[in-house]
């Protein structure tokens, strides 16, 4: 088998097509490219590319040069060039025939541009842009070409259970995360935290045969803006007080009065996180420290077993008349424990108590956005920062949603 023949196998050419010529081309310091010229025989015939036509026997009217990017060969970067026909068709006129390697209007072969996407789950655009030699901004185009390609293939169909957070992007700008609970992946990414993000994050998921009347559960923190957004848009969902959000305030008002008291009073130095850790993440020595400071009745120490007793309502209710009974003396010793971060505390746990007690009938968390957080913070910190949102959003599916990208890298 000569060499044109072999790459014609190698690149699973389909008739007319066939690799005409193969060279390496010397490229300064010492560098080579590989550069393959497809042809295909004269007075070969092609179908009609446009859709639903069915003549197939269009002739050649004339042809244009390009030229397309493909995976390195061994070391060396690679080149796809062809004389790009056109077709007469009887009924639609002169058609630009589509190649199999490429898809229209792009500069790389299929197989680049797959290999490309996936390297991009595991390292920066930019870092990837610096190995294979290519723009950034080339490879961002066709990168979010195929995430978004893989959303539309998404179904919500009877998606019933949302989780709703925010994290940062850059300074203090936001996005809201939206994620199934059922599934465990994010199924929407908008920018900023108000009402508005769930106004967006509805639309999108009608757009994806989701219905928002159909949500029953929504998690999400205490924010204002999301309650607005969730009573608006998914009108029948009840919504719950993501737990972790409840106590992350009673653990900044435990330090609140950690740092009050600890202004005229040196044992509380360097103390911060014997209060804010659970005791069975202490060691036996840090364990034996917080208990000595505890009989010091020191003010920290009341709060802290007031945080704990909340933990505790969390943990061990079996029942949502139980937790209501343990919340509602929490809430009392609060609010008469002369602590004002603490009184603070319980007047949030009043203000939203409905959400609040809504977990103890449905256990629901965004322990699961928590998770992804981690994974959207990672993306954040190995970029240095994504200041461009849809690049941002563009990760962020493409290593935290259920895309299948087989679906359309491989067609």
């Amino acid at each position: 088998m000569d060499t044109a023949n072999l790459f014609t196998a190698a690149l699973q050419l389909p008739d007319p097509w066939k690799v005409g010529a193969v060279e390496f081309r010397d490229v300064g310091e010492g560098g080579r490219e590989l550069h393959m010229r497809i042809g295909f025989e004269p007075g070969s015939r092609f179908p009609c590319p446009q859709d639903g036509c069915v003549q197939a026997d269009c002739v050649v009217h004339d042809t244009r040069e390009r030229v397309w990017r493909h995976l390195d060969f061994f070391q060396h970067k690679a080149f796809i060039h062809a004389a790009v026909p056109r077709v007469i068709c009887p009924k639609h006129g002169a058609r630009t025939v589509p190649v199999p390697w490429a898809r229209p209007g792009s500069g790389f072969t299929l197989l680049f541009e797959a290999w490309a996407v996936e390297l991009a789950k595991h390292m920066p655009v930019s870092v990837l842009a610096g190995l294979v030699g290519e723009s950034d901004t080339r490879l961002w185009r066709f990168i979010a070409h195929y995430v978004d390609e893989a959303r539309r293939l998404l179904d919500y169909t009877g998606v019933e259970a949302i989780g709703i957070d925010e994290t940062s992007r850059k300074g203090h700008k936001y996005i809201t995360v939206a994620a199934d609970l059922a599934e465990h992946d994010v199924i929407n990414v908008t920018g900023g935290k108000d009402s508005s993000t769930v106004e967006r994050f509805a639309r999108d998921f009608m757009d994806h045969n989701g219905v928002p009347e159909y949500v029953r559960l929504v998690t999400c923190d205490m924010s204002l803006g999301f309650q607005k957004g969730v009573r608006e848009h998914l009108p029948n969902a009840r919504r719950i007080v993501d737990k972790f959000h409840v106590i992350k305030h009673a653990n900044e008002a435990v330090d609140e009065v950690r740092k009050t008291e600890g202004r005229g009073n040196t044992l509380l130095k360097k103390t911060k996180y014997l209060w804010l850790s659970n005791e069975r993440s202490l060691s036996p020595a840090r364990l034996e420290t917080k208990r000595s400071l505890i009989r010091q009745r020191l003010k920290t120490a009341r709060a802290c077993q007031m945080r704990e007793a909340l933990q505790d309502i969390y943990q061990d209710s079996q029942s949502p008349a139980e937790a209501y009974s343990g919340l509602t003396r929490l809430c009392s010793w609060m609010m008469h424990s002369r602590l004002e971060p603490m009184k603070r505390s319980a007047a949030l746990i009043r203000r939203h108590w409905h959400e609040i007690m809504a977990y103890f009938t449905h256990p629901y968390t965004n322990a699961i956005l928590e998770g992804l957080n981690s994974i959207i913070q990672n993306i954040k910190r190995r970029a240095r920062g994504l200041r461009n949102m849809d690049y941002f959003a563009t990760m962020i599916y493409l290593n935290c949603s259920n895309l299948d990208l087989k679906a359309v890298t491989s067609n």
